[in-house]
């Protein structure tokens, strides 16, 4: 995580958008948990699938750009 997250900012107090992306993650894991312990069967196997993408992707995708935006939002509110 050190890698992927660009912000200037450490902490998630002033960073709303991160704390919208960690509760997102929150729940998601929790459906994760959810879902592992239904039966294979064919809506469990679709939702468990895309869950687990944006799983992944809030390391690999999510994190890196939302830490861009709010680095650009501090910009723009320094420069005001």
């Amino acid at each position: 995580m050190p890698l992927t997250d660009l912000s200037k900012l450490r902490g998630v107090q002033f960073r709303p958008l991160s704390k919208v992306a960690f509760y997102v993650f929150v729940a998601n894991f929790l459906i994760l948990m959810q879902i592992g312990a239904k039966h294979v069967e064919t809506p469990f196997i679709e939702f468990g699938q895309i869950s687990t993408v944006l799983y992944f992707a809030h390391f690999f995708v999510i994190v890196p750009v939302v830490s861009l935006i709010e680095n650009s939002l501090v910009e723009l509110a320094i420069k005001k």
